[in-house]
């Protein structure tokens, strides 16, 4: 998959903004901090997913003083199929959001996934340290771009779970019998189970080649190296994670009135990496969990394209800071054949080749194409 074009209308910092992306398969958008770099990339995740890989609202998204933003594009598929994307929001007269391909509307389920993405965030830096929620979401975002039933799970899941909390709320204060909570948890095992069980055979399918990713990448150390995932409950089988998430949901009611909370389910659940049997945030250095992150985002890489059947599209930003050369090297060689467009605040020493987007205060301007040191 590529991205032919990309056009931006009131998004961000930019008023109007058309970037042309069919020279060359590696694009660096070279700038200061705060230029509008990320936003371009926030832009194409837009595309990607229909929201924001920062997790902006969508108000955050307009330009000061404007009521809506666009943004297109056109890509082509590995058959030399083109197509056009759009996403329109606006917040007057009401808020409202419409996904267009080609200039048909359609829902975000058929939207998604036709341009998969693998996108690396400073703040994933912190993937393993930091809350279980970023670590829910990486598999969620893999997941809801290789099947739309899972995206609908999702999204229904939500809902949910949002109503039992709320019922729980209603208990608690006096305005609610509590026999209604039963029901609900049906809701809530019917769309949870699913969600386990794909996020359970997502980590065994990374868990196949880590260990080779992190030799790659320099990491010949770690011999034992596992992802491993942790919620409530041991069961695998679907009948079976269904009468257990049910009889756990019963047992801990008292608990979840008490909290105004549900407590199991797949917002619950975590996964971390494991050497001999010791989670990698506990002891590991800086340098290896970063060497650990590029490496799942290889395996992202290739489950998109195992799973869609199409090279996805490859967003890095301010990667090169947090890398030495060799990691430069190896990520980038590893991405040969990829078309991969990152942001930077410095000329990266690794020899790649490239086109060149200087970006000043939302004016965006391509430089010559290189192929030497960029």
């Amino acid at each position: 998959m590529r991205i032919l074009s990309l056009s931006l209308e009131q998004f961000r910092n930019y008023a109007s903004l058309s970037l042309d992306f069919t020279s060359g398969d590696t694009h660096i958008f070279l700038g200061e901090n705060g230029a509008g770099k990320t936003n371009i990339l926030e832009a194409l995740s837009i595309l990607s997913m229909c929201k924001s890989c920062l997790g902006s609202d969508e108000e955050d998204l307009l330009q000061w003083g404007s009521d809506y933003y666009r943004v297109s594009g056109s890509i082509e598929n590995g058959a030399g199929e083109q197509m056009t994307l759009e996403v329109v929001s606006q917040k007057l007269p009401r808020a409202s959001k419409a996904c267009f391909l080609n200039d048909v509307k359609r829902s975000v389920d058929d939207i998604v996934g036709v341009l998969p993405t693998v996108i690396f965030l400073p703040k994933q830096l912190e993937l393993f340290s930091g809350p279980p929620a970023a670590r829910r979401s990486f598999l969620d975002r893999l997941l809801c771009q290789v099947s739309p039933e899972y995206l609908r799970t999702f999204s229904q899941y939500q809902k949910v779970l949002k109503q039992r909390n709320a019922l729980l709320k209603k208990v608690a204060e006096g305005s609610m019998d509590r026999g209604q909570i039963a029901l609900w948890d049906e809701h809530v095992v019917t769309h949870a189970v699913p969600l386990t069980l794909a996020r359970l055979e997502l980590i065994g399918t990374l868990q196949l080649t880590l260990g080779e990713e992190m030799m790659t990448l320099g990491e010949d150390a770690w011999t034992d190296i596992e992802l491993r995932y942790t919620r409530k409950g041991q069961e695998c089988e679907e009948a079976a994670m269904k009468i257990e998430l049910r009889e756990i949901l019963s047992r801990n009611v008292n608990r979840d009135i008490i909290l105004q909370s549900t407590s199991a389910g797949p917002h619950r659940e975590d996964w971390h990496i494991a050497v001999d049997t010791r989670d990698i945030a506990t002891f590991a250095s800086r340098g290896q969990q970063r060497t650990a992150l590029l490496a799942l985002l290889l395996l992202q890489v290739s489950y998109l394209e195992l799973r869609c059947g199409e090279k996805p599209v490859i967003l890095l930003d301010d990667v090169f800071s947090e890398l030495d050369d060799h990691h430069q090297s190896s990520l980038l060689q590893s991405l040969k054949g990829y078309q991969v467009l990152m942001t930077t605040t410095h000329v990266p020493e690794s020899k790649v080749d490239s086109t060149i987007w200087h970006v000043v205060d939302g004016a965006v301007r391509c430089a010559e194409r290189k192929a030497a040191h960029v």
